[in-house]
């Protein structure tokens, strides 16, 4: 018979990773009410600015039909996936240390580490937002058309690149979504991309502006929340 006996500092650490995990846990549960709302905004006020694009979503269209007849690009997707983590560790003023990317996977390792840099894959389009970086240098060089048609068909087959093949990997399982916990990552993820897509349309369409996108986001989420706070309260009542 074998035994082991776990040192104090390892029981310490072991606790503060399920009182952290618990923690999430509570907030991705907090978070439910404003998954449905920021799905609400997207049917209710984004979803016609993006429908009357009709580049943007032949662009999509074309990513669907070239993903489902040809092999994934899993390359693509898993440099962009990198550069990603590389771009958010950057971000909260860290430095990367290694970076490695190949069709058999890659890595990447920084001085700063935390839920938003693990996850960040999951919701920043890398290539769309590349796309729109790419349009504001070079207006410091000339002054380029609004968005040009190849151009927004260029978003719209990026956008669609990131959400299928960020599907795809989710579905698989991925190590950052399990550390993380599962309800936590995945409410993030969803309102996230919501959100990012928003930013995105303010730039496509000439008739969502940034000041839109606040309004839709916000009433939305506080009506959903004042929703499931009444069921709660309904639910509550009912046990009394």
């Amino acid at each position: 018979m074998r035994y082991s006996v776990t040192a104090p500092g390892e029981r310490r650490m072991k606790l503060l990773q399920f009182c952290v995990k618990m923690v999430k846990f509570f907030i991705g549960l907090w978070l439910v009410p404003a998954c449905a709302g920021v799905t609400l905004a997207f049917f209710k006020g984004m979803l016609g600015p993006i429908s009357s694009q009709y580049w943007c979503l032949a662009g999509m269209g074309s990513f669907v039909v070239i993903f489902a007849i040809f092999q994934q690009p899993i390359k693509s997707y898993v440099f962009g996936h990198e550069l990603t983590h590389a771009f958010w560790i950057l971000l909260f003023q860290g430095k990367v240390t290694t970076f490695s990317a190949s069709s058999k996977g890659g890595k990447v390792e920084g001085t700063k580490g935390n839920f938003f840099i693990a996850l960040s894959p999951y919701f920043f389009p890398v290539y769309t937002i590349l796309l729109i970086a790419l349009y504001f240098i070079g207006k410091l060089f000339w002054e380029p058309q609004q968005f040009t048609s190849a151009f927004i068909f260029l978003i719209g087959f990026t956008w669609a690149f990131h959400i299928i093949l960020t599907m795809s990997v989710l579905i698989k399982g991925q190590a950052e979504v399990k550390q993380n916990g599962y309800l936590f990552s995945l409410t993030v993820i969803y309102i996230m991309n919501i959100i990012v897509l928003g930013l995105v349309l303010t730039f496509i369409s000439p008739d969502f502006a940034a000041g839109d996108l606040v309004r839709i986001f916000s009433e939305n989420i506080s009506v959903s929340y004042a929703r499931f706070g009444n069921a709660a309260t309904s639910l509550s009542r009912s046990f009394k």
